[in-house]
């Protein structure tokens, strides 16, 4: 089956910016040390390893990620975004001072798109989100840059004539699946592909697949052990009236209830040298079998195009992927088992764990038993499963899991057709329209 992008109205919304003031070195050095490790960080420059992958969680379905030297953001909000560091061991400056050069988006609801455009209109990183998506970005970086909290305290204010530039990836309200794009910016060192997807959604329950008895639970020494500090910014649901600003907090949250939401991307990465590992982002997962997502009322037809995207990706060694779920009370987490099937990556590590419809913050174990038990419940075979990374908060916060570019481990014959076909290196500078077969 193939899949034709949209082609040149992809271009859409993407602005020529001017580049914002730069990211002072020592800084960077500072902040890219405690995010990705001393041991990675070139205590002089600040670049990091030219043979390694290398992914540091943020919170939530966040990460700070470093290919071939290559830095960038896959996600950009923080689970308990605090005035200084607390339970979660970063504050914005450092999101800011990691000098992104990119910042993938793989939806809009906030819990994932908050602080993109600051810290795009901070360092020039370029976002790549959906076209809904990214016209919300230029509405957050209006309002910042009308906001005294943030353009009247120097160390936090955004440059002057400082631009949010924004990769549209598919056109707004275009059919999940349809159009499949190739991103420019981690050539030549990878090929990157995205593509619309669903997001996670409340169905029917699935008789062939009953759902998981086990239920989220948080750990009720979490509040005791992790008291909260001040919030850089309130939670629009959790807004105190006549809210008066206390020092230190201001406002990068994305704008609430703004388009591109519920619109979400899968993004796909194949390095070109070495053994060419290869890893998936998604921080959703709709419900492949009936085709639905949040916002998307389709058919099996839809979630099967999807489906076949996901097994055209070939070899897959890491996957990425949210482990939260809409569908969790009628389906547990039979969606994201239902995206392992096509993805078949070796290793998986979670997102999504300390935000979503169920996961809290202290909940990961509960989540780790639940995802062992719907795949017991839906027969998958022990050699069919994935190697899992699982992740507990606060613990494994900044804590950098590192892969070796060059190990043989990660060789596949099926990936050499892949990079002479679809992924073939082609000379591009912004999202462009391939076939998948």
């Amino acid at each position: 089956m193939k899949f034709l992008a949209a082609g040149a109205m992809l271009i859409g919304t993407a602005l020529t910016m001017t580049p914002a003031v730069a990211v002072e070195t020592p800084q960077m050095i500072a902040a890219r040390q405690l995010i990705f490790g001393q041991e990675n960080v070139d205590p002089q420059s600040g670049d990091t390893p030219a043979d390694k992958v290398i992914f540091s969680w943020l919170s939530a379905s966040s990460f700070a990620a470093s290919v071939e030297g290559r830095v960038f953001m896959l996600d950009s909000y923080m689970t308990r975004q605090e005035v200084e560091p607390g339970r979660t061991p970063l504050v914005i400056a450092d999101l800011v001072n990691l000098n992104p050069e990119a910042i993938l988006l793989g939806h809009g609801h906030g819990d994932h798109a908050d602080n993109a455009a600051y810290i795009a209109a901070k360092t020039g990183a370029v976002v790549y989100a959906t076209e809904e998506t990214c016209g919300t970005m230029q509405t957050d970086l209006a309002r910042m840059v009308a906001d005294p909290l943030v353009m009247q305290v120097p160390e936090r204010a955004i440059p002057e004539g400082a631009k949010v530039d924004c990769q549209t990836v598919t056109t707004a309200g275009s059919t999940p699946g349809t159009q499949v794009l190739r991103l420019p910016f981690l050539e030549p060192q990878a090929c990157t592909v995205a593509f619309r997807h669903l997001h996670s959604v409340a169905v029917d329950p699935d008789h062939e697949f009953p759902p998981t008895p086990v239920e989220i639970i948080v750990d009720e020494r979490d509040e005791y052990l992790f008291p909260a500090g001040t919030e850089q910014w309130p939670n629009p649901r959790n807004m105190p009236e006549n809210f008066e600003p206390s020092e230190g907090q201001f406002n990068t949250q994305t704008t609430p209830g703004a388009p591109g939401g519920p619109e979400s991307l899968f993004f796909s990465f194949m390095l070109r040298d070495g053994s060419n590992f290869s890893f998936v982002f998604h921080n959703t997962a709709g419900a492949l079998k009936e085709g639905k997502g949040n916002g998307w009322e389709g058919t099996p037809e839809d979630g099967q195009r999807i489906v076949e995207l996901l097994e055209a990706l070939g070899p897959t060694d890491v996957q990425l992927g949210t482990a939260a779920t809409g569908n969790f009370d009628n389906n547990g987490l039979r969606d994201l088992i239902m995206y392992q099937q096509a993805i078949k990556p070796r290793i998986y590590i979670p997102n999504h764990i300390t935000t979503g419809s169920r996961a809290r913050e202290g909940s990961s174990l509960s989540v780790y038993a639940g995802y062992v038990n719907q795949l017991d419940l839906m027969g998958i075979p022990a050699k069919d499963r994935p190697r899992l990374h699982w992740l507990v908060d606060p613990v494994d916060y900044i804590k950098p899991i590192v892969f070796d570019a060059d190990n043989q481990a990660w060789a596949d014959p099926a990936k050499s057709d892949i990079l002479s076909g679809y992924c073939k290196a082609e000379d591009i500078d912004e999202p462009t329209s391939i076939t998948m077969p």
